[in-house]
């Protein structure tokens, strides 16, 4: 198949939209199927240094010809300013919602309703339940795709560490209440150590306040890693803090924390518990007192993380790059022989 992916963000760009167009294009590519990206993201590095063919902040008609020349569209999270040449042509078009339409604009903005129109004439995937919210659309549940690299250490003797963040240090992440849950618990009796892996306008307010409540010794802020520095860090590691303040639509960083062979406690609102699934404690989003006793729980409780790492492989199968891209594949495909 041709196939062509509409990704509003894209690489060099850094994040969660990025990362899936990057995962799944390749993926279908090694299937044997022609890809060509279009994006909004721009690059001075040139088209020669992307992967697939790739049109950044095309023109209109630059739009309408790439569309044309494809068997099938799929757009990464909804765009208006690209849906619209595939639904108009009539090709074969999916959309992922990668986030919540209706929590981030009033309901009478005419973008949520244009929105919510124009999704009915497409195959529409969501990342979780919570990005749905209550759009009444038939929709197809996938989640996100993880990294396989992200695997466990076959060695118990190298998780020499406790607890592990890894994120951006924005307010919205909770870091705050992580720390203040290691100061709890330090007054508790229980002196975890964590890594804070990450980086952010809020990294050396953070920093600060981890000295201010005597957590210097016990906390460790590495700043941006990625690649195998990054899966080798989280995997020494018993414990994964996901203490986000807001409603996250999934959370790919609970897969590759659970392939890395940590337990999980993460906010319970919005799609992260899809993503921690039987792998971990969930606890109300912005209750410090939840997240301090489910962290708790796992630090005393050597039996309980057994458990919940004992239940890795059959719920990251769900989410791996091999099980997802084929079952876009087999949607694409319906698409385009349906009668």
């Amino acid at each position: 198949m041709k196939i062509l992916i509409n990704s509003y963000a894209y690489k060099p760009s850094v994040g969660g939209i990025e990362t899936v167009t990057d995962l799944m294009s390749k993926a279908f590519a090694k299937k044997g199927h022609d890809i060509s990206i279009v994006t909004n993201t721009p690059s001075e590095l040139g088209p020669d240094a992307d992967t697939f063919p790739t049109l950044r902040r095309p023109s209109k008609r630059a739009l309408w010809k790439a569309t044309q020349a494809a068997d099938v569209v799929w757009q990464n999270n909804i765009a208006l300013n690209y849906l619209w040449a595939p639904l108009l042509q009539g090709k074969p078009t999916s959309v992922t919602l990668a986030c919540a339409i209706f929590p981030d604009y009033p309901r009478k903005d005419w973008r949520v309703r244009l929105k919510a129109l124009l999704l009915k004439r497409c195959h529409v995937f969501a990342i979780s339940h919570y990005v749905l919210n209550d759009l009444n659309i038939p929709y197809d549940l996938v989640g996100n795709p993880f990294d396989s690299e992200f695997t466990e250490s076959k060695s118990e003797s190298t998780k020499d560490r406790d607890i592990v963040f890894v994120g951006r240090l924005v307010s919205d992440k909770g870091v705050d209440l992580l720390l203040e849950a290691l100061a709890t618990l330090r007054s508790n009796g229980l002196q975890p150590n964590c890594t804070i892996i990450g980086d952010g306008h809020e990294k050396t307010a953070l920093e600060n306040m981890s000295r201010a409540l005597g957590l210097d010794d016990k906390v460790h802020f590495t700043g941006y890693m990625k690649g195998a520095p990054l899966q080798a860090e989280i995997a020494r590691h018993r414990i994964m803090a996901i203490p986000s303040r807001w409603k996250e639509p999934f959370g790919v960083v609970a897969l590759e924390g659970i392939a890395a062979g940590c337990a999980i406690v993460g906010s319970s609102g919005g799609g992260l518990t899809d993503a921690i699934g039987p792998c971990g404690l969930t606890f109300s989003n912005n209750d410090g007192a939840a997240l301090t006793k489910a962290l708790e729980r796992l630090l005393t409780q050597p039996e309980l993380v057994a458990q919940l790492r004992a239940k890795a492989a059959s719920h990251l199968e769900k989410f791996s790059i091999e099980s997802q891209s084929e079952h876009y594949l087999r949607v694409f495909e319906k698409q385009i022989h349906k009668p």
